[in-house]
């Protein structure tokens, strides 16, 4: 079995649950959601000094200096939305509400996938994914928890958090490993990365992370800090991801 844990999101227009199928798969990035590594001189400015709003016209060259498959694929998508649609979408990317809106929590069984759709509005939805497997004998476990903003069915942006542990005997066992992945096509903020926390005691592994959002524009306002974790034991997982 598989349940969501409500969990309270800022929606301008109410909240409601909607329970569907399958998986995405979000790609893997060491880098910050431009693509470029955070640490540069470039980076440094440009957060320093925001440009004061995204528009259309600013979002579309953003998404053609990107060289990530997903901005490609996104632009096309963008393109092709009738030019009101471009318009909402762009003010939906800048509006920290809707960043911050996005948070869930999950519980399940390993061996099962879940996936959960959330409309946040009418044109835009938040998509929680978890799949929990053995993918080595029976000892090696493995849960990867993913939540996904979409505006218009089109993914802006995915985090993902992966937990991989062994079991031995009926108890967890050995060393703990975990990573984060990225993808954030949302030109009105970089997402960094944060170390990943673990550990692997008392019978339970449980791995977390911070994302930090840092605005690309002053029409975002201030950053936003985000907690993503997983605890698993040998036969259940519970994920969440929350503000800080």
């Amino acid at each position: 079995m598989h349940s969501r844990i409500p969990t309270r999101r800022l929606a301008a227009s109410g909240i409601v649950g909607v329970a569907a199928l399958a998986a995405l798969a979000p790609a893997a990035s060491a880098m910050d959601a431009t693509g470029h590594p955070s640490t540069t001189q470039a980076v440094v400015q440009a957060e320093a000094k925001p440009a004061a709003q995204l528009t259309v016209k600013s979002y579309t060259t953003y998404l053609k200096q990107q060289k990530t498959p997903e901005a490609k694929k996104t632009l096309d998508a963008f393109s092709k939305l009738p030019a009101g649609k471009q318009v909402r979408f762009v003010k939906y990317l800048q509006n920290r509400d809707i960043y911050k809106a996005l948070m869930d929590q999950a519980k399940g069984n390993l061996g099962r996938k879940l996936k959960v759709v959330d409309p946040y509005n009418q044109d835009i939805k938040f998509v929680t994914e978890v799949t929990a497997k053995t993918p080595k004998g029976k000892s090696t476990k493995q849960v990867s928890f993913t939540v996904t903003e979409t505006i218009f069915d089109i993914p802006v942006t995915s985090e993902t958090f992966n937990l991989r542990y062994h079991v031995f005997k009926g108890k967890v066992t050995g060393t703990v490993t975990a990573n984060s992945e990225i993808k954030n096509v949302n030109a009105a903020i970089r997402i960094h990365k944060g170390k990943v926390a673990r550990s692997g005691h008392t019978g339970v592994a449980t791995a977390s992370t911070v994302w930090k959002a840092v605005p690309r524009v002053k029409s975002f306002g201030k950053g936003v800090d985000k907690v993503q974790e997983v605890t698993a034991d040998t036969r259940t997982w519970k994920a969440k991801l929350a503000n800080r």
